[in-house]
């Protein structure tokens, strides 16, 4: 929303005393249920049991994940079908995209004079993009942009997304044809199915993975943010989703995140517990953003996810590999979406149906 306001940890995945809010409520109700074990007599088992489990269910064992998140993942992914269908419809001047939900959108490449590769250089473009969320969210109703930049050994390109019946910044003319390609359909076809397998999905002709960006708090200031993702040799398509909040629930929202970080700042420091210098940094970030809000910017809501493409399974496997060595490089914390693959490839695709 402003180069003035550093991009951190997701609001939600926010933290007290170092953990997040699923896993303190697991520890309280194991402590609880373990401690009632040992001092009440003719306490059964099954009690002890259930706090153990509870507690186990707290640790952090992959991908951002702890053992009680993993288990909702797996129990969902083997409940629901293994197929996904992409398919498009005419809305009017637009495309209605159906993919676990719907989204109508129009679809805008970028006039590229020079180089653009979302690394921070074009200001003007930037800019351009800003000025244009500010306008969204001056009508006070949330709306969904999203941008993808599609790289392949033939070079990038840019698309800009926008919901019904949007009108593009100036810079962009009609892309129905990378909308398309981007949607993952084959030129004149409008729908493709999707296998999904727990780390991948696979179409008519590739191998899939998708990976989100989930803490930029480490990239160093001065860095361009997603550089070095778009320069891998293989075939990888970053997406970025915002939603423009409306103004007055926009100024709602910040104001909530201030009073929630300190809050939580000042229920530590009660309970004996320095505020922590990641503390401090959260609490001036998501200040800095109530400012910026209250005087007129747009708030976003982002999600970025990075998509590969390969011919085969071992070719993939190198791919994502080559990918979270190049994020983590750049400062960025990835996850692979295990047992998601499906939902975050719907999520990832032009105007975000599934959302």
């Amino acid at each position: 929303m402003s180069d003035q306001v550093a991009l951190g940890v997701s609001d939600g995945d926010s933290r007290w005393i170092g953990v997040r809010r699923h896993q303190a409520v697991l520890v309280i109700a194991g402590v609880g249920l373990s401690g009632d074990w040992v001092i009440r007599a003719g306490s059964s088992l099954a009690e002890l049991a259930a706090g153990v489990i509870l507690l186990l269910g707290a640790v952090v064992v992959h991908d951002g994940l702890s053992v009680g998140e993993l288990a909702v993942v797996a129990s969902r992914y083997a409940a629901r079908s293994r197929w996904t269908v992409v398919s498009a419809g005419s809305d009017a001047s637009a495309l209605r995209l159906q993919a676990r939900g719907d989204a109508v959108v129009r679809g805008f490449e970028l006039r590229h004079r020079g180089r653009l590769d979302l690394n921070g250089l074009d200001t003007l473009g930037a800019a351009a993009l800003a000025v244009h969320c500010d306008a969204l969210a001056a009508g006070g109703s949330t709306t969904h942009v999203s941008v993808h930049v599609d790289s392949t050994s033939r070079g990038a390109r840019t698309l800009l997304t926008l919901r019904g019946s949007g009108v593009a910044p100036e810079g962009w003319m009609e892309g129905d044809r990378l909308l398309a390609d981007v949607a993952g359909l084959a030129a004149g076809k409008r729908s493709c199915g999707l296998l999904e397998r727990w780390r991948y999905v696979r179409s008519s002709g590739h191998v899939i993975a998708v990976v989100r960006i989930a803490d930029f708090s480490a990239v160093p200031d001065g860095r361009a943010v997603l550089q070095r993702l778009g320069q891998s040799r293989h075939d990888v398509s970053v997406a970025l989703h915002f939603d423009v909040v409306g103004g007055p629930r926009a100024r709602r929202m910040a104001e909530r995140a201030v009073h929630r970080v300190g809050s939580d700042g000042a229920l530590a420091r009660s309970a004996g517990f320095r505020r922590t210098a990641r503390a401090e940094r959260s609490f001036a970030r998501v200040g800095q953003r109530e400012a910026q809000v209250a005087h007129g910017r747009a708030l976003l809501r982002l999600a970025v996810y990075v998509s590969v493409r390969a011919g085969s399974r071992d070719q993939l496997d190198d791919a994502v590999d080559d990918l979270i060595r190049r994020a983590r490089d750049t400062g960025l914390r990835v996850e692979r979406g295990r047992g998601r693959q499906a939902i975050w490839y719907c999520r990832q695709l032009p105007g975000g149906p599934g959302w």
